[in-house]
């Protein structure tokens, strides 16, 4: 069948641009075929579009509401290539009812064969939001925050959780890009959409993920625009971004963006044990305690400039940025014993360029290649010598060699050399087979240094990953494209070398030992989808895929988590099953998505205590199951989102290691297995004068209680449990003058219910935040 597709279809190029009467291109056009039905395209954003057609005699149907509809007469040869330009001329008639068919970005990427969800920002950049706080709407998605603004964050994809899922800015992996620029304060106003690949995902990302992959897309248009905002909010909250790009005539391209994060995260927390300086218990349990030393402030600017639409590259693009935070540690693990001087300190500088050519090679082969080189430092400071209690009282430790933490004051700092290939080409032999290739290279150099302490350094001797992965696809659409479906394979190889300390031996000859690793191995999949009626699709895809251990787990943080170059990639066979339906019942839309989904993992990779240090092993075989499923109903200017997930997952070998029977293929704890949101609001026009609009919406969060420690283990009625969790949020957006001028409120949790992270660490309450935004665009 492929061979047949493939040499027999004899299919030539079409390429044309459509334009008004002033000779500016028309993004969005549409173009029909009135001899081949079910075959069209529409034009991207320069007004240019392809098709791919059989020898012969069409007409081509082109039309965009405010033009009238042309019809264009065209003979396609294959001796010879064509071309045509299509000139729309204006409709002067009055229209009253306007029905628009076209696709955008997001709803083609979500009718691809992969199981992926799609968020568009255009409604939420005007609310005080970051990045996870939208993808918490998706199903199958669970954040859990440790604490305000800026801190660390468990992200769950379908049970995976941690490293197993990658996240990418524009298809460029971040995940060595250190902790200064993360979802948790990268501000929605800075981005166009979110892509949510679940445990499939397509090889142009060149990840090895193994439950799914986080792709966030900034701005594509090309025009010219300024975007600035801020907002204040609870906690001493402060956040500002500004956002701009021009293009010139020539083909010159001018991008900024940038955003400025601060916050006190003073909220107060609930039923601490209180304990004097001393560490002596008082007896007694307050509430409202707030915490005084978790300061947190981040800053990005990111510049890029070069040259698009020239004969030798499509973009042509060198890129700068600098990225810096400082984050205030408030206390460990443990929330009885707080900290009043610990900090933490992080700085990026990257350098990038990106080339891109679409239409070489007789107009089939795209390419497009990325390069960065990173510094990336990282740095813990402990140097104070005192212990606190929860209301700021200290005393000074009689041991002034010893810091906060109960060890050795640190100054320690580490430093990583990065550098970061990324290439795609693909070939299109015809409208309905395309052959793809990709490459990542992704190399890591950790040197450490600590000016406070004697002796051994952590990363006193380099430390190296050095990561490869290849990938190939084969594209193929059958039964007048109803039918999807990609063949694909990656290479996975693995270079690491370190030193493994070993902290239960007192022969210092013996206690530090030099290791190399390496790993080769082989992944595949399958991605299919078939239209079954024109809004009824199924979905089916499989991969077996590997993550390779990231520089953080292997080599650890040179302080209290220590390196374990030894560890094995984790292993994963992904399966998923889902249906997408959208119908329009005269003028009330509908959309329902369900998934389901299995993931059979080996090798899992996770955190064990070895005293007041810890170290990543590969421990659990773990295997997840569930379903998930979201409507959408939009009637007016009316919305309605509603989700749910539910996911079993357990250890199949936790038994086995622990030597207790009853233990065998027990629910992994400390996972949510029940979870949802739903979201309900309007959008209404002209309410204060023309061309402005109030938007409304309420948004309900949901997460069943679960154990903390174990499901089957100890008494039922001693058990740890994180209590069920409800919050809600509120929020009130207004713009005026055509989107130009936007202010918004939001309150968030504004029941101020009580929200716990995955160690039962409370998180912050009732907030209110208030944004301005000014919006100019040509």
């Amino acid at each position: 069948m492929l061979l047949v597709t493939l040499f027999c279809q004899g299919q030539e190029l079409l390429q044309g641009v459509v334009m008004d009467q002033n000779s500016n291109p028309i993004p969005g056009a549409s173009i029909k075929v009135s001899e081949l039905k079910n075959t069209g395209t529409i034009t991207d954003f320069n007004g240019k579009f392809t098709l791919s057609l059989p020898e012969g005699i069409y007409t081509l149907i082109t039309s965009y509401i405010g033009f009238e509809t042309q019809l264009s007469n065209i003979h396609i040869n294959p001796s010879e290539e064509t071309h045509i330009k299509i000139i729309l001329k204006q409709s002067i008639e009055e229209l009253t009812d306007v029905i628009i068919k076209g696709k955008t970005a997001a709803q083609k990427t979500k009718e691809k064969a992969f199981e992926v969800e799609v968020i568009e920002t255009k409604g939420l950049k005007n609310s005080s939001v970051d990045i996870n706080a939208i993808l918490t709407t998706i199903p199958g998605v669970n954040v859990r925050q440790r604490g305000g603004l800026g801190s660390a964050f468990d992200f769950s994809l379908n049970g995976l959780s941690g490293k197993q899922v990658k996240f990418f800015i524009d298809g460029i992996p971040i995940e060595n890009f250190g902790s200064s620029l993360s979802l948790n304060n990268f501000p929605a106003t800075l981005i166009e959409r979110a892509e949510v690949y679940k445990g499939v995902v397509p090889i142009y990302l060149g990840a090895d993920a193994l439950g799914g992959a986080v792709n966030i897309i900034t701005n594509q248009r090309k025009k010219d625009f300024l975007d600035v905002s801020y907002d204040v909010g609870s906690f001493n909250t402060h956040r500002a971004t500004v956002n701009g790009q021009h293009y010139n005539k020539k083909g010159w391209m001018f991008q900024l963006s940038s955003f400025y994060n601060y916050s006190d995260n003073n909220y107060k927390i609930d039923d601490i044990e209180v304990r004097d300086e001393l560490g002596n218990d008082t007896g007694i349990r307050r509430d409202n305690v707030e915490r005084f030393h978790d300061a947190y402030n981040s800053q990005m600017v990111r510049v890029q400039t070069g040259l698009v639409d020239k004969s030798y590259a499509d973009r042509l693009i060198i890129g700068f940025t600098a990225s810096a935070n400082e984050n205030e540690i408030q206390h460990p693990i443990d929330p009885q014993n707080p900290f009043g001087k610990v900090f933490s300190e992080n700085d990026i500088i990257s350098g990038s360029i990106e080339f891109e050519k679409n239409n070489l090679i007789k107009e089939k082969l795209k390419l497009k290649i990325y390069g960065s080189i990173t510094q990336n430092n990282e740095r813990v400071v402990d140097t104070s010598s005192r212990k606190y209690d929860w209301f700021g009282n200290f005393i000074e430790r009689g041991d002034q060699t010893l810091g906060e933490f109960e060890a050795s004051k640190t100054l320690f700092e580490f430093k990583d050399n990065l550098h970061l290939i990324n290439a795609l080409a693909s070939y299109t032999f015809n409208e309905s087979n395309t052959l793809n290739f990709s490459y990542t290279k992704n190399y890591i150099r950790r040197k450490g240094e600590d000016a406070a302490r004697t002796g051994r350094i952590a990363f006193e001797d380099p430390h190296i990953v050095n990561k490869n992965i290849l990938g190939f696809s084969y594209d193929i659409k059958l039964l007048d494209t109803r039918w999807d479906t990609a063949i694909f394979s990656k290479g996975y190889l693995l270079n690491s070398e370190g030193i493994v300390e070993d902290l239960f031996t007192n022969v210092e000859e013996e206690r530090f030992t030099r290791f190399e690793n390496t790993f080769e191995e082989l992944g595949y999949g399958v991605a299919t989808t078939y239209k079954i009626l024109d809004n009824l699709q199924v979905k089916g895809s499989f991969e077996r895929t590997f993550r390779i251990p990231e520089g953080y787990e292997v080599f650890g943080d040179g302080f209290l988590l220590k390196s374990n170059p030894t560890l094995s990639p984790e292993k994963s066979y992904n399966v998923n099953l889902g249906a997408l339906f959208n119908r329009d019942f005269n003028g009330f839309k509908l959309q329902m998505d369900t998934n389901l989904f299995f993931r059979e993992s080996e090798n899992f990779i996770a955190i064990r205590s070895e005293g007041i240090f810890s170290r990543y092993y590969n421990t659990a075989d773990a295997r997840s199951t569930g379903v998930e499923g979201e409507i959408r109903m939009l009637y007016n200017s009316f919305f309605l989102d509603v989700n749910a997930t539910y996911q079993n997952i357990i250890d199949r070998n936790a038994g086995e290691n622990a030597g207790v029977d009853f233990l065998r293929n027990q629910r992994i704890a400390n996972i949510p297995y029940l979870f949802g949101n739903a979201r309900i609001g309007g959008a209404f026009e002209n309410i204060l004068a023309k061309k402005d609009q109030l938007n409304i919406s309420w948004s309900t969060y949901y997460v069943h209680d679960y154990p903390l420690t174990s499901f089957v283990e100890g008494n039922p009625e001693d058990r740890d449990i994180i209590p069920e969790q409800i919050s809600h949020n509120l929020a009130l957006g207004y713009s005026f003058d055509d989107g130009r001028y936007n202010v918004s409120v939001l309150a968030r949790n504004i029941t101020d219910a009580k929200i716990y992270d995955n160690f039962e660490i409370q998180q912050p309450g009732r907030a209110f935040y208030i944004k301005l935004r000014y919006y100019l665009s040509n």
